[in-house]
């Protein structure tokens, strides 16, 4: 398990050589890959132009190869069985890499949609408001699954059953591939910025002893000029995003997500909204992907076990998700990555109930204001939607229209015993928070029991922090305290 004081030491070091100051140059073009396109150089002036020429060649060389979207292109005649199999480097490797998210995210990942996808445009652009036939796509996913692909052979084997699309992949492959043709063309270059509709990679310092600042979108609200959730500062790192709101595949009067689901053929339903950053561009791309597919819990302990990577997921309503490292990546007014927050430990009891009918209790732990407005979940025991309604102030904050939200944090219910658990003084976005006032809010219903909910007030504000309560019955004793030593 990565942990914030690695990352944020791991994103110091990276910044951490010496720059010489000059302007950035800034240049943007429009209708590349589809959409805009900005790079900003730093340093290396007269060179500048050419690293931009360079970065531009490389992407419309590479969208001659990987485009889904042009018909003469490499991958859509080797979709339509129109290739000798001689497939080159830069296809096989996107190829190569699109089967290793595969199987890195259990199948949630996938770049062999091309025929499903084709499905639902069909169905959109009809105009007859008709739906897929749920089943027969759901057999057709599942087939194409199964398919047995070997990217090493030669020649390159193809099956018209399955249609490559790899855009969930591609953008971030050719970021990659630009940074480095730009790196070459611009030698003297101390910081280099390449986004192309919003993922983007950043490599170097737009200054000396500075990280790039980078706004992230509320992916609730996906407008130009809206206010961003968060400012990122990153130095030789990329960055992709990947929501539901601004496209998709409108059938009747519905719109569907354009991210379907790679084991049904279905589109997302209550999907989240995922922002990675990652040490290279096709890493953030293909896992912003996946992330909005699989189990937020799921995707959040994916995330854990990548090296150099964060992730911020956002539920269908609004709920986030930060992984351990996130708040390390968050930028002060300063443009430094944000202190470590104050540290507290939590000790929580589920008693010990007599009787036949016993049934382990459902059981929620979050922070609040002073007004009872959450600010950050801890912890939810119990995974299902019927029984969590239980909970009805947990439901009313976090719970209520929102299943990505409930899978993204429940866990199973747990026996009576004493546990333990953490908060680092951060919100849901990761955000440090102000000294004041604040409550812990515990709440726990049973099945052939009762409902019970505990306030713990307590106060932020660096002194030590010592607060207990007992409860009646449902939940027993709660202990919140400074936590000591280094934090676990």
């Amino acid at each position: 398990m990565k942990r914030g004081w690695k990352a944020a030491l791991w994103l110091a070091a990276a910044c951490a050589w010496n720059a010489q100051a000059a302007a950035l140059q800034r240049h943007q073009r429009e209708d590349v890959l589809g959409t805009s396109f900005e790079m900003i150089v730093a340093g290396d002036d007269a060179r500048a132009e050419a690293a931009v020429d360079a970065a531009l060649a490389e992407i419309q060389r590479l969208e001659a190869a990987l485009s889904t979207w042009r018909t003469d292109s490499e991958l859509a005649r080797f979709n339509r069985g129109q290739s000798d199999g001689q497939a080159s480097a830069d296809l096989r490797a996107v190829l190569a890499a699109c089967e290793r998210w595969r199987e890195a995210s259990d199948g949630a990942f996938s770049c062999r949609l091309g025929a499903l996808q084709g499905i639902w445009r069909n169905a959109a652009d009809s105009g007859r408001g008709q739906l897929p036939d749920r089943v027969a796509l759901r057999q057709r996913a599942r087939a194409i699954a199964r398919f047995e692909f070997d990217g090493t052979a030669q020649p390159l084997a193809q099956s018209p059953d399955l249609q490559w699309q790899v855009d969930g992949l591609a953008k971030g492959y050719i970021l990659d591939r630009a940074m480095q043709r730009a790196r070459a063309a611009a030698p003297q270059a101390y910081g280099i910025k390449l986004d192309i509709g919003g993922d983007a990679i950043y490599w170097g310092q737009p200054a000396s002893g500075q990280a790039w600042r980078v706004a992230i979108a509320d992916p609730a609200a996906p407008r130009d000029n809206g206010p961003a959730i968060a400012t990122l500062a990153l130095c030789s790192q990329a960055l992709a995003a990947s929501g539901h709101r601004s496209r998709g595949y409108r059938v009747g009067r519905r719109l569907y997500s354009h991210i379907l689901d790679p084991n049904e053929g279905w589109p997302v339903a209550y999907a989240p909204s995922a922002t990675v950053v990652a040490a290279d561009a096709a890493s953030a791309d293909a896992l912003a992907t996946a992330l909005s597919v699989m189990p937020i819990r799921d995707g959040l302990t994916l995330v854990e076990s990548l090296p150099g990577t964060e992730a911020l997921i956002v539920g269908e309503r609004g709920v986030a998700f930060a992984s351990s490292g996130w708040h390390a990546l968050l930028a002060t007014d300063g443009g430094e990555p944000a202190a470590e927050p104050e540290r507290l430990a939590i000790d929580y009891e589920i008693p010990a109930q007599t009787g036949e009918r016993y049934r382990r209790p459902y059981l929620a732990l979050w922070i609040a204001t002073p007004a009872g407005a959450p600010v950050r979940q801890l912890l939810v025991l119990g995974d299902r939607s019927r029984w969590l309604r239980e909970l009805p102030q947990w439901w009313r904050h976090y719970g209520r229209d929102d299943e990505a939200a409930v899978h993204g944090i429940a866990r199973p219910t747990r026996a009576p015993g004493r546990y333990s658990l953490g908060w680092d003084g951060r919100d849901d976005f990761g955000r440090a928070l102000p000294q004041g006032d604040y409550l812990l809010q515990i709440e726990a219903a049973r099945e052939h029991g009762g409902h019970e909910r505990l306030s713990l007030p307590f106060r932020l504000d660096g002194t030590a922090v010592l607060q207990q309560a007992q409860g009646r019955r449902e939940v027993g004793r709660i202990e919140l305290r400074t936590a000591p030593g280094p934090w676990p």
